[in-house]
Formats: structure tokens, C-alpha cells, sequence
């Protein structure tokens, strides 16, 4: 590659910096970026970056390869004039960093752009050059620089990523500006306003990367005539190195020339870096391999390499190479760069897989076969063995090499039968694991991605018969296994515990109730075999839309939620006892005649139903649990709640549940609180009476119906001192008959916090109210004032030092027992749980929206998440119902006929994908009216919606709409 100096410098006066922005004002635009789902390199996310008119005859802009993204992808270029114009995603470059966009020339009305010029060869170090772009989103920021360097390899941005983008095969760029964030993709222009680099990166120390444009120019010309670039490969990654370093590794100067090599105009030759293993190159380069000629030309840089390279796809090529002191001449297949990049992605219950693609291999320097699992929101396979990192090779032992032959697989796998995964990390040969995992009972709409080489959209199209019918209930072989695998002819209590320990996992469907869609495993306790219930932590549990399994031994039976409690983090699921003819034992649960006392002595086991761990304690202390809201996600607090506290003190680590025991009756349980990742608790577990958990318990004994919600007081109580008690103004005469109650009930408690702002004109608790009776009967655990089975209670208080008998409604808690969600342009809605409804100002409707996904055009227009929604395009919405009645009409009618258009690889000019601009009303937490407009995305986000019935059997339903 030859390096101009300095004193070829442009000296003409015909043009002036001053005069720049006025010039490509119209050329330059800002574009808003979507990418709605994970794919290869990229995950989904929203972002800006800029683009600018290389063609304005058809409409054409150039910008990076990251901005464009490998997947689906939705981009809204905005014009100085802020006319805004979506564009259509022709062409992406497999290897180099940049892309081209369509608009519709005829769209744009009142500004003509003019093109601005593609001039590589004007290019040369000292360079006096701006970059003109939208640094930080801001429209037209000019940044003024000088190229300093012209032969660097490509910089890698991602060096210990998971396979994220970086560039290779190519020089860069180099220059000082204070260009950053949003000007990826801006033109990088002399003082006549021609382009001699694009805008790709940079780093912390003000340094800019700019992307040469011959490679850029040579597929230019194929876009504009309509044409698909040919792109070649050897699957090998190049660096470029100076003779000085090439000396160093024995290749002498003249030794390279003597065999072809232009030593006097070059600044270096090429090394082999990487060779991907099963490529064309495989066993005929080595890592070192110093590059002399191919098909006996020199080849100093990459423009002269690839440039052969694009012009020999499909036939051998010759090369002259450097290796171990000595020259050799060997030969390789050149192979279509473009049979090695993904063009399909199966969304499988919102896992993302796809064929692993070269730029991935090339990073970690593994064999372009399998397929990449992008991203697993859902937790379709274990965390702790998935990451973005891991490529399946194998299902249940059979080759996976591409996503044809898994789906092959899987259409030969029955709904219900386990799935044994065989995958590699592609970063480290090394880590190589096979695993078990099971298609969970509900799962998103399963889709099929296909891009259009025509237009760069992707046609989206449901995958029928992907998960054959569930195999047949469980015959008494399995069930006689697992008879033989618990029975256990020791008859002690706490072998009967074991017996009754279950391993449980939960696999969301999608946020809700303030969760994430979070895989989480423990253990559960069945507390009666012949209804199928087990009692489990809400920890465990924490998401309503779950998926729920059990492990009997060999075993594994699917599970519905019965009941998440709305006081106490305790949740019920339930099996069928009739896929089961195993003998579990029945504890006989009871409400015992006293509760647990400070001091008493106990016993805890804990573990699972393979290992139990027993271990003596002591009753150390009762004591109120108080959790405090997470302002991030809103999940389910608890409070008005007596815990009882051990010593020692229980491994944080080690448990889900386990069972306080007294003389071989179970007297209490502990669970584990639910933990979001912003959590601040130090309390990890909670001791419960059982007796707090049996009235739950006995309604699920007797009906099929959910239990009806608690009713509570709707504030926080705390306990106080005697002392302080007198202060407040309780009386001598109340003080005294307290002191004569039994020790573990001598507690006052005040009303410190009002979590449900009630009517003005209805009679409610004030802060600092201490409650002294209710009913007439002294208030002598917090129990008592808990919850109630009432609509009204009579309360005997001390308000401001006086004494008042009062009749206080009591409000329904319903908990987190969420039964209907909505998906729609991207955001979930459900019904406000009661922690929201307390934190809320105005809660103006029944539809809440906890969260949105990130990439979705709801992300595009900077929402806010946690959001009461009161209508949409003029329609009043009160219910979910309503969400979906105004979906339905707002749907784009064009989507079919748009889907048939693209996977028919039909040309196209416009670059909108189906939608509808739509106006939203919505109220914040802290009540705060907004009113924001977007254009809904019916292409990549379609709509559905799940409910559940009223019965502890239902299982969620998926219905798309």
C-alpha cells in the first residue's frame, strides 16, 4: 500500500471549512436504530449513529455494518429539515464495517441532498479532515482532525466480548477528534467536502478509527447497478506487519523481492493470523505464514489480496508464502463468503438460534458448524450452562451442524421427551458440556427469520409441527422406578420430610410482577400428595407466568401454580397425583395450640429429597419482617409479618425451604426471600408459623379454585416499646393488662406507614394510630392484625393521645396472583399487583406496564417503564381487554402481503416495515400525565397475549392476535 507525505496536500482556495455544514447539510442524517431481537454479533438494543447520501439519484446512504446490524433491524433516518424517512436495509458487508441504506427518494419532500463523493485515493497522512456527523445524537456537530495513520489493522473494540463485532481483513484510519457516541457512520471529508473514510470507532484517548473506502467503493458499484457484490474467503484471518517486523521473523527485504514482493513502494506484507479450523485454508496456512504473492502478484496490503480474492470464488488459488525460513508456493479453494453467513434465525420460546457464522468463528478461532444460542430470556436451557458464548453441536446425539439439521431434530422429538445437549464455548475448545433440559409447557409464538438479499428485510413466518404431542401419561414402569427409588424402610420423621422434598424448577414466559424472565432451580416440600400441592419459597418463584417442573426421582412431572400468597413469601404449585403412584407420605399438617417462644429448642432439616441436612436450633427471636420496595422493578414486598429467628443462624446459600420440627411435628417453615438484582436486603431468610400457612392451605384442600385475595388494613405497623407507648398515650390501666398477658405477648404497634391512599370522606387508619384491640380482644401479635375474612373490623386505637373505638373497611389484597398479560409493540401489560397500586400517585387504569423490550418501538421513543396506560390512538383503555380490542384495530393490514413481498425476495423501494403511528396517554408512578406518539412494528413484534383460568390446575394459555 503506498503512503503519501504531507506535501501532497489539497492547496486549492476553491473551497472553504467555513462553507462545509452549509454543503452537506442535506446529505448528512441521523439514524435511529432498532435491533428487536439478538443475532450473531449484535443483541437487541436501541442506539443512534449517522449515514450520509452516497447516491441521491436512488436513494442511497452509506453507514457502518454495526449501525445496520446482521439481523432484523428497523432504521429511521432523520434529515435536517427533521423529516423523518424509514430505510430499507439493502446491504451489509460479511466482513468490513460498513453498509448501505435505501429511501425513497419521492418520499422526501421540500430538500434535494446531493451525493456526497466516495474519494479513497485522495486520502494521505496529514490530511487536514472533518468529521461531520450527529455526535451524541446532536444534529451536524462538525469535528476537525488531521489522518496521522494509514496502515493500521483493523482495531478490536471487543477484545474479551462474546463474539461482538470487530473488523478484520483490512486497513484503518487513524486521526485525534473529539468525535464520539452517534457518529459511527459519519463521513469523514476533506475541505471540497468529498468522503476519503467513514467514520467506525474510536477509543477513550480521543482517538478516532476510520474505515478505508475501497473496499467500501467496490461493492458501491455492484448496489447501485442492483448487483450483489462478490465477496471471497480462505476462512483466515490477515494482519499487516512492517518489513522492519518481518525481518524479525526471518524474511530479509531482498528476499522478498527476489521472490515478488514490492518491497519499495509497500510499508509491510501480510501475516497470517488466524486460519479457522475446517475453512478452505485449513492445512495449507499456518499462523505466520508471512504472505509473498498469490497467483504471482504482489499483494503488500489487504485491498491487493481481497482484491484477487473477490474475483476467484470458487476456483484455487496460488500463494507464494514465507514459512520457517524457507518460500513455498501453496494453493487454496477460495470459498463464497456469503454461504458462510447467517440468513435465518428460529425463535424458540424467545431463544434465538442461528448457524454460527464466521465473524463469530474467526474471533474465537473455532470450525464455522453448529448452531449459536444468541440469547435465552426464558431460560430454555440451564444459566449455568448457557451463555452467549455456547454453540449446539448435538441434540439428544444427533449432529446439529447447521439450523436445518436441528430442526430436523427437533421435529422428531416429542413435547414432554428431555433434550440432551451437546455444546462448545467457540472462545475456548476446551469448555465442552452436555446437558439435560425439557421443552417448557408455554412458550412465546415459535418463528422463523429469513432475510431478503432483495431488500435486507426478514420475512417472519410461524414454524408448525416444530414439538411433536406430548408422549402418553406415565406408565407404571417409571412410577414403580420411582416407588423403588424413595421408598425407604426407615420410618423416622425426618426420612418422611425427605420423602416429601422435591427438586422444583420455574422457567418464565415473560416479565411480570416486577421479575425478569429468570431460570431459577430449589427445592419444594410436597405438603399433601393426595390434592398434589407443594409448598415452595417465593424465591423460587417469583414470576406468575412460570413454567413449573418437578423431579420425582427419575421423574420429571409438569406443574400449575395454585396460589402465590399476597402476605407471606409462600407459594403453592401443584402436580397430578394420578402421573404418580409413588407413595409420598402425608405430614398431617396441623395448626398447633401455641406458637414457637423465644428460647424454645428445635429442630431444622433442610435439603432435598437425596440429601437432607438436620441440625439442632434455638428459637433466638421474633422479630417483624420488613422488605422495602425496589424502585427498579416493583416486585412483591413483605410486611405486617412476624419471622421467627434461629441461632445459629441458617447458610444463606444453601437452602430454598426447610422445616422447623418440634418432637417430630412441623411447627414452622423457613424460606428464602425473593432477591432482584438491585436488592438491598440482609435478610435472606424468613421463619414462618404454621399457622400462618394452613388457612391458605385448607381452601386449596377444598376447592379447585384459586383462593379469593385476603383482606387487609392497608398500612404498615410497627412495634414499639412500652415506654414509648406511654408517651404516645396509651393509659396505665391498657399498659397494665398487657404486662400481665404472657411474655411473647406484650406488643403494641403503631401504624408508621399508609401504603393505599384511601377517599377523604372514608374512615382509615392514620400514621402513628396505635391499635390496641380489635373485636373487643387485645391485639397480642401482629397476626392479629394482619389480614382479615371481613369487609369491616372494629378497631379500639389511641389516636393524639385519645382513645377511639372506630369501624375501618378493610381493602382486598390480591397479592401477585397475576392472570392475564399482554404483549403488545413491544411492552408487557398486566394488571397492577398491589405493591404498584401503592406506590402509584394516580393509578388511572387496570393496565400496567412493568417493562418494555429493549429494541422495540416503544425503546425507540425513550419511554419510561413502570406506567399506568389510559388510552391509546383516542381509544379509552381501561382493562387488559381493551389493550387487545385497540391492537386488533391498529394492526397494519398490509403485514401479510408484506411478509409474502420479502420471502419472495421481491424488490422493493420504500423502506417502511408494517405498522401504525399511534398516539399513548400515560400516567407515571408519581402521576405525571404524558402523551407520546410511535410507529408501531408489526413485523418483528407481534402481539399475544396469556391467561390463566380461575382453577389451580389452569395452565397458562398463549393466544396470538
Amino acid at each position: 500500500m503506498t503512503i503519501s507525505s504531507g506535501e501532497s496536500k489539497d492547496k486549492t482556495n476553491e473551497y472553504s471549512w467555513s462553507t462545509l455544514q452549509d454543503r452537506l447539510r442535506a446529505s448528512v442524517v441521523s439514524i435511529c436504530i432498532s435491533f428487536p431481537i439478538p443475532f450473531d454479533t449484535e443483541i437487541n438494543s436501541m442506539s443512534y449513529a449517522t449515514g450520509f447520501v452516497v447516491d441521491a439519484d436512488q436513494g442511497i446512504i452509506l453507514s457502518n455494518r454495526h449501525v445496520m446490524g446482521p439481523g432484523p433491524s428497523s432504521h429511521k433516518a432523520t434529515f435536517f429539515d427533521n423529516q423523518e424517512l424509514f430505510l430499507q436495509p439493502t446491504y451489509y458487508d460479511p466482513e468490513h464495517d460498513f453498509s448501505f441504506f435505501r429511501y425513497d427518494p419521492a418520499e422526501l419532500k421540500g430538500i434535494e441532498p446531493k451525493a456526497i463523493r466516495l474519494a479513497p485515493e485522495k486520502a494521505h497522512s496529514g490530511l487536514e479532515i472533518r468529521v461531520v456527523g450527529n455526535n451524541g445524537n446532536e444534529k451536524m456537530s462538525v469535528h476537525q482532525g488531521e489522518l496521522s495513520q494509514l496502515d493500521r489493522n483493523a482495531p478490536v473494540y471487543n477484545r474479551n466480548s462474546n463474539g461482538s463485532y470487530n473488523d478484520i481483513n483490512t486497513f484503518y484510519y487513524q486521526a485525534s477528534t473529539t468525535s464520539e457516541g452517534g457518529s459511527s457512520g459519519s463521513p469523514v471529508v476533506d475541505i471540497a467536502g468529498d468522503a476519503v473514510a467513514i467514520k467506525a470507532g474510536g477509543n477513550r484517548a480521543a482517538s478516532n478509527y476510520m474505515m478505508p473506502l475501497q473496499p467500501v467503493k467496490y461493492a458501491f458499484d455492484y448496489i447501485r447497478r442492483g448487483e450483489i457484490p462478490p465477496r471471497g474467503t480462505l476462512q483466515v484471518v490477515f494482519r499487516h506487519i512492517t518489513h522492519v517486523q518481518a525481518e524479525k521473523l526471518g524474511l530479509e527485504a531482498a528476499a522478498a523481492a527476489s521472490e515478488g514482493a514490492c518491497v519499495d513502494e509497500s510499508t509491510g506484507v501480510l501475516i497470517v493470523h488466524k486460519v479457522v479450523p475446517n475453512g478452505p485454508a485449513d492445512g495449507v496456512l499456518q499462523v505466520g505464514d508471512i504472505i509473498i504473492a498469490v497467483n504471482s502478484a504482489a499483494v503488500p496490503g489487504f485491498p491487493e489480496l481481497f482484491g484477487i480474492v473477490d474475483a476467484e470464488i470458487g476456483r484455487s488459488i496460488s500463494m507464494r508464502v514465507f514459512r520457517k525460513g524457507q518460500f513455498i508456493t501453496v494453493h487454496a479453494m477460495v470459498q463464497d463468503l456469503y454461504e458462510i453467513m447467517p440468513t435465518r434465525t428460529l425463535n424458540l420460546g424467545n431463544c434465538y438460534l442461528h448457524d454460527f457464522s464466521f465473524q463469530e468463528a474467526a474471533s474465537g478461532s473455532a470450525s464455522v458448524t453448529g448452531v449459536k444460542i444468541s440469547m435465552d430470556w426464558n431460560g430454555m436451557f440451564p444459566s449455568y450452562e448457557i451463555d452467549q458464548r455456547k454453540v449446539i453441536h448435538a441434540i439428544n446425539f444427533q449432529p446439529t451442524p447447521n439450523l436445518n439439521a436441528m430442526i430436523q431434530v427437533l421435529r422428531g422429538i416429542h413435547r414432554d421427551q428431555p433434550l440432551v445437549l451437546k455444546v462448545k464455548d467457540f472462545r475456548d475448545p476446551r469448555d465442552e458440556a452436555m446437558f439435560v433440559t425439557y421443552f417448557p409447557q408455554v412458550i412465546p409464538p415459535i418463528l422463523m427469520y429469513t432475510r431478503s438479499t432483495a431488500t435486507g428485510f426478514w420475512a417472519v413466518e410461524p414454524v408448525c409441527g416444530l414439538l411433536g404431542a406430548p408422549e402418553p401419561k406415565l406408565g407404571p414402569g417409571l412410577s414403580d422406578a420411582y416407588s423403588q427409588l424413595t421408598t425407604n424402610t426407615d420410618d423416622s420423621f425426618a426420612s418422611r420430610i425427605q420423602q416429601c422434598m422435591v427438586c422444583i424448577e420455574t422457567r418464565p414466559v415473560c416479565p411480570a410482577n416486577g421479575q425478569y424472565t429468570t431460570r431459577r432451580s430449589g427445592t419444594g416440600l410436597v405438603v399433601d400428595p393426595h390434592r398434589g400441592l407443594v409448598l415452595c419459597s417465593a424465591r423460587l418463584l417469583p414470576n406468575p407466568t412460570s413454567n413449573i417442573s418437578a423431579t420425582f426421582g427419575a421423574i420429571q412431572v409438569n406443574l400449575t401454580l395454585a396460589y402465590m400468597h399476597p402476605l407471606y413469601p409462600v407459594v403453592f404449585v401443584k402436580y397430578d397425583p394420578a402421573q404418580l403412584t409413588a407413595i409420598i407420605p402425608d405430614l398431617g399438617l396441623f395448626k398447633p395450640d401455641n406458637r414457637l417462644c423465644v428460647g424454645d429448642p428445635v429442630t431444622l432439616l433442610a435439603g432435598t429429597n437425596s440429601r437432607l441436612k438436620q441440625c439442632a436450633a434455638t428459637v433466638s427471636g421474633r422479630q417483624i419482617l420488613t422488605t422495602t420496595v425496589c424502585e427498579s422493578c416493583l416486585d412483591q414486598v413483605f410486611i405486617n409479618t412476624e419471622r421467627i429467628i434461629l441461632s445459629p443462624t441458617p447458610d444463606p446459600m444453601e437452602y430454598n425451604i426447610g422445616v422447623i420440627c418440634v418432637d417430630d411435628q412441623v411447627r414452622g417453615v423457613l424460606l428464602s426471600l425473593p432477591e432482584c438484582l438491585h436488592s438491598t436486603y440482609t435478610v435472606k431468610y424468613v421463619g414462618l408459623d404454621i399457622g400462618l400457612i394452613l388457612p391458605a392451605l385448607s381452601q386449596l384442600r377444598a376447592s379447585d379454585i384459586v383462593p379469593n385475595s385476603v383482606r387487609v388494613l392497608d398500612v404498615e405497623f410497627s412495634r414499639l416499646s412500652l415506654a414509648t407507648a406511654r408517651a404516645f398515650g396509651v393509659s396505665a390501666h391498657r399498659l397494665q393488662d398487657i404486662l400481665h398477658s404472657a411474655p411473647e405477648a406484650r406488643s403494641i404497634f403503631k401504624v408508621c406507614r399508609i401504603l393505599h391512599i384511601r377517599p377523604t370522606d372514608m374512615v382509615s387508619l392514620e400514621i402513628g394510630d396505635i391499635v390496641l384491640q380489635v373485636d373487643r380482644r387485645n391485639v397480642e401479635h401482629i397476626d392479629d392484625i394482619a389480614c382479615f375474612d371481613c369487609d369491616l373490623v372494629q378497631l379500639t386505637i389511641i389516636r393524639q393521645g385519645r382513645e377511639l373505638d372506630l369501624s375501618i373497611p378493610t381493602t382486598p389484597f390480591r397479592g401477585a396472583n397475576t392472570n392475564h398479560i399482554v404483549y403488545w409493540a413491544g411492552m408487557y401489560f398486566q394488571q397492577p399487583y398491589h405493591t404498584v397500586l401503592q406506590q402509584a400517585t394516580r393509578p388511572v387504569s387496570n393496565v400496567y406496564v412493568f417493562t418494555f423490550t429493549d429494541g422495540s418501538p416503544i425503546a425507540m421513543e425513550s419511554f419510561h417503564r413502570r406506567m399506568f396506560v389510559s388510552e391509546i390512538s383516542k381509544h379509552t383503555i381501561h382493562t387488559l381487554d381493551d389493550v387487545v380490542r385497540v391492537a386488533k384495530l391498529v394492526r397494519d393490514p398490509n403485514l401479510v402481503e408484506f411478509n409474502k413481498r420479502v420471502a419472495s425476495n421481491e424488490k422493493m423501494i420504500s423502506g417502511i416495515i408494517p405498522g401504525r403511528d399511534v398516539v399513548i396517554r400515560i400516567v407515571m408512578l408519581n402521576g405525571e400525565d404524558v402523551l407520546k406518539s410511535f410507529r408501531t412494528n408489526d413485523q418483528y413484534f407481534p402481539a399475544w397475549q396469556l391467561r390463566r383460568g380461575p382453577r389451580i390446575d389452569d395452565n397458562w394459555v398463549l393466544e396470538e392476535f
